[in-house]
C-alpha cells in the first residue's frame, strides 16, 4: 500500500468521524447518537471496501500484465538476438552461444550490437505501469477521445502530464524501436547466411521474423493513436483504458 493511498484513508476518516456541532454541543438522546455513529461507521465501511476493491482490481491488472511482459520478453529475446539463437553451421559442428558471441569482425560486431537494441522495452513497461496505476478500462462509458479527455481532466495537472508525457516519449521511442529491429533483420540475415544450416537456419530465420513483425505492428499501432487514446501493450489486444481509476474517483474525490 503506497503513503498516498493511507494518507487518503487517514483523511477521510477524519472526515467522517468529525462530530457535528450539534452533538458536541447539545445534549442528543442516546438513539439519536447511536444513529448518528452508525452512519459515520458506514461510511467509514464504504471508504475502506471501495478502496480494498480498487486495490484488487489493480493488482489484478499488474499481475496480468507482469505474466504477459514475461511470457513476451522470452519470445522478444529469441526473436531479437538473431545471430545467438539461430541454429548455425560452425566447421562440422552446430555454433555454440559462446562461439556466436565472439566478435568475429567489425561487421559481426556491430550486427550483434543491434541484435542487443532490439531488446529497450522497458519504456513500453514503463508506460503501462502508468496506465494501470493511474487509469482504468470501463465498457460503460465511450472510448472516443474527446470523453477520455474530460475523464483525464478530472485528475490533478501533475497526473495528467505523466500521463501524456510518458505516452509521447513511448511514441518516440516506438518509431526508433521498429527502424531499428528493420536494420536488425537486414544485418543478421546477412551474418546468419555465412553459417547458414541447410533446411533449418532459414526456415528458423523466417520464424522468428514473423513473429517480431507481429509485435513490431503491435507496437506500432499501440503507440501510433490520437491524443488521450490509450491501448494496453499487455492486458489484451487492443485494450483501451478509457476511465480514470476508482481511487481518484471516488475515494478522492474532493481532493481532485
Amino acid at each position: 500500500m503506497e503513503s498516498s493511498d493511507i494518507d487518503i484513508i487517514k483523511k477521510n476518516f477524519k472526515k467522517y468521524l468529525k462530530i457535528p456541532n450539534k452533538i458536541k454541543g447539545e445534549k442528543e438522546k442516546t438513539e439519536e447518537v447511536k444513529k448518528e455513529i452508525n452512519e459515520i461507521s458506514q461510511n467509514v465501511y464504504n471508504i475502506i471496501s471501495v478502496f480494498i476493491t480498487i486495490k484488487n482490481q489493480n493488482i489484478y491488472q499488474k499481475i496480468k500484465a507482469s505474466i504477459n511482459i514475461l511470457l513476451e520478453f522470452m519470445r522478444v529475446i529469441t526473436c531479437s538476438l538473431l545471430i545467438l539463437f539461430i541454429p548455425q553451421q560452425c566447421e562440422n559442428n552446430i555454433c555454440s552461444i559462446n562461439e556466436r558471441i565472439i566478435w568475429i569482425s567489425l561487421f559481426y560486431g556491430i550486427s550483434l550490437i543491434f541484435n542487443f537494441f532490439t531488446l529497450l522495452y522497458f519504456l513500453e513497461i514503463r508506460r503501462e505501469n502508468v496506465l494501470i496505476k493511474y487509469l482504468d478500462v470501463n465498457p460503460e462509458v465511450p472510448y472516443d477521445k474527446i470523453n477520455v479527455e474530460k475523464i483525464v481532466d478530472i485528475l490533478p495537472i501533475n497526473k495528467q502530464q505523466k500521463i501524456i508525457y510518458t505516452h509521447k516519449i513511448y511514441k518516440k521511442y516506438a518509431n526508433f524501436l521498429i527502424l531499428i529491429c528493420i536494420i536488425n533483420i537486414f544485418l543478421s540475415g546477412i551474418v546468419i547466411s555465412d553459417y547458414s544450416i541447410p533446411n533449418q537456419t532459414a526456415s528458423t530465420f523466417i520464424t522468428y521474423i514473423l513473429f517480431l513483425l507481429s509485435k513490431l505492428n503491435n507496437v506500432y499501432s499501440t503507440a501510433n493513436t490520437e491524443k488521450y487514446i490509450f491501448y494496453s501493450s499487455y492486458l489484451s489486444t487492443n485494450v483501451q483504458f478509457n476511465d480514470i481509476d476508482k481511487k481518484y474517483k471516488e475515494i478522492n474525490n474532493e481532493i481532485l
